[in-house]
């Protein structure tokens, strides 16, 4: 009786089991649901965005997809931001570091965790596969410059400072240093990928080492200290040498050129403003909704900035690199400089059909109104160039307004040099631009000081 009673609590138990297996199987299943879950949240969640795109580039995603890259797109831990020839993106991460990606150029977000409380915590873990970055640090290494590596196929780069470039190609890697120090090592057993911060033994690379770079050769286990170049313009298709290397061209000459040709002439400071010829000028209102936008590389004038970031509210300039393929600088002021596709037909520099007088439409443009050190951006609601090509005369207006309001009017009138560059000054005013060796673009930066302030900014124009 006993043993018959024991098999029926027996069966009765396994039936209970039985029943409880779909509920049980739902449990489990709730369970690893919420284990996946925060993983899941932890990768979606954004680290970074798109704050700057000029050309052409994507972003793969973990899962293996793909998408466009737009200004304001979000960058998180596991994609890989790739460039066209002509394409160039930077970046802004929760930590306010920045990073520029090139043309042809390859990073992958690896790691990336900001602990504002405990900063020491943070981590950050970049790879560059092929191409040039910049990376400018942000809060998450300002404490502990350990929590930081960014890595290529041949060498890990910790850092001690804050700014500095690295190119990677099937020669080897480079990198120079704008601000700080970093410290570049070879890639081996005794210093692995999955590693934070500076391998040990590795090579201190700083600014006051004036004129070097690190180089880490394809097959070689060492860091070498050579002469330094241009990265980003090496990057960006420059002639390279018989045995490889790639000649230095440093942009302070480049700038320092379009500075010196924006400086007006003896005898422009002599005739000055033609004040007279600048007010005969009817302005049109301007047509284009937006003028602040981004240059177009396939225009014989472009606007190429010197400085990794763009002035604020800045859209119409490109990276020096960029700006420079086929190009050289006209003038320039301390920001940007204005590029003119080079010279292919020898002799005259202008032909000679180009006759009469023609007027030009503005394309683009930025503009701010300074008032003391507050900067805001200004809009241009009428404008008008005219050129002269018999006579080798130009004269330009724009009707101009600040953001609070404020009221200013830019009427300048001057002579063409030979080469197609024009500057003028007076008082108040300033001028300085140059016209596409066909005639059918121009270009100039300007200066309008007011009672209130100063206007100021840059314009591409069309005919």
């Amino acid at each position: 009786m006993i043993a018959l009673r024991a098999l029926q609590e027996m069966t009765m138990s396994f039936r209970t089991s039985l029943n409880a297996l779909p509920l049980a199987a739902a449990l489990l299943g709730l369970m690893a649901a919420s284990v996946s879950a925060p993983v899941f949240a932890r990768d979606a969640v954004e680290v970074g965005h798109v704050s700057l795109l000029i050309g052409q580039a994507r972003v793969f995603r973990p899962d293996g997809s793909y998408q466009t890259l737009q200004r304001g797109s979000q960058v998180h831990v596991g994609d890989r931001i790739e460039t066209s020839a002509n394409g160039h993106v930077h970046m802004r991460f929760v930590d306010n570091a920045a990073v520029s990606v090139r043309p042809q150029s390859s990073l992958e977000v690896q790691a990336y965790h900001y602990n504002a409380a405990r900063p020491e915590l943070s981590e950050v873990r970049l790879r560059v596969e092929k191409g040039v970055t910049r990376s400018i640090s942000g809060a998450a290494t300002e404490v502990d410059k350990s929590r930081f590596r960014l890595n290529t196929p041949l060498a890990a780069i910790g850092v001690r400072g804050t700014d500095f470039i690295v190119q990677t190609d099937a020669t080897g890697v480079r990198a120079t240093v704008s601000d700080g120090a970093i410290v570049v090592g070879a890639l081996g057993d005794g210093c692995l990928a999955a590693g934070l911060g500076p391998c040990a033994g590795a090579q201190v690379l700083s600014t006051d080492m004036s004129g070097l770079m690190a180089e880490i050769r394809q097959g070689e286990t060492g860091t070498r200290l050579v002469p330094a170049v241009d990265l980003s313009v090496a990057q960006a298709g420059s002639r390279r040498e018989a045995d490889g290397s790639v000649p230095a061209l440093q942009m302070a000459q480049v700038r320092a050129s379009g500075l010196a040709a924006a400086k007006p002439t003896s005898l422009e400071v002599e005739r000055g403003n033609d004040t007279a010829a600048a007010e005969l000028l009817t302005l049109a209102a301007v047509r284009v909704p937006n003028l602040n936008r981004s240059s177009d590389l396939g225009d014989q004038l472009i606007w190429g900035r010197w400085g990794v970031m763009p002035e604020e509210g800045d859209k119409l300039s490109m990276p020096f690199a960029l700006a420079r393929l086929g190009r050289h600088v006209t003038v320039a002021d301390e920001a940007a400089g204005l590029f003119r596709a080079d010279q292919t037909v020898p002799g005259q520099l202008f032909p000679a059909s180009l006759q009469g007088t023609v007027e030009f439409s503005l394309n683009r443009a930025t503009a701010v109104f300074e008032q003391g050190n507050v900067v805001q951006p200004a809009l241009i609601s009428a404008s008008n160039l005219t050129v002269d090509f018999t006579r080798r005369t130009f004269a330009t207006g724009l009707d101009l307004t600040s953001a609070s309001g404020l009221k200013g009017e830019l009427r300048v009138a001057g002579g063409i040099r030979p080469d197609g560059i024009f500057t003028v000054a007076d008082s108040n005013q300033f001028v300085s631009g140059a016209l596409s060796l066909d005639g059918k673009e121009a270009g100039y930066l300007f200066e309008r000081q007011t009672e209130g302030g100063l206007f100021r900014g840059r314009t591409l124009w069309g005919r």
